[in-house]
């Protein structure tokens, strides 16, 4: 049954949490788990705009951001934590930093 108060969760966040095209976590728990870390990419967006426009270097900020969610103890796994910073490059509209791993897959919705 489909219920009409589900998330819309991306392609590219259910893959973090599937293997071989089947759901390792219930669809309750993944949707809390892209909650967290849609919040952390809005709010580190929003952050680091705040201070791009002070002249930081956006590279480095977002190196600096994921230095953030890895450390202990740590809210994200290492998979969001990628995923959280390719959504807070796009929402900057900036580039993906080429050494963050992973596919490279669009990480918005």
């Amino acid at each position: 049954m489909y219920d009409h108060n589900q998330t819309l969760i991306p392609d590219s966040f259910m893959a973090l949490h599937s293997a071989h095209g089947r759901p390792l976590l219930s669809r309750q728990d993944t949707e809390a788990r892209f909650e967290i870390c849609e919040d952390l990419a809005l709010h580190a967006a929003a952050f680091l705009a705040s201070r791009h426009q002070e002249g930081d270097d956006s590279d480095e900020a977002l190196r600096r951001c994921r230095t953030g969610l890895a450390a202990e103890p740590a809210v994200v796994s290492a998979a969001e934590a990628d995923w959280v910073i390719e959504r807070v490059a796009e929402l900057q509209e900036w580039p993906r930093p080429d050494w963050l791993g992973g596919s490279g897959t669009e990480a918005g919705r």
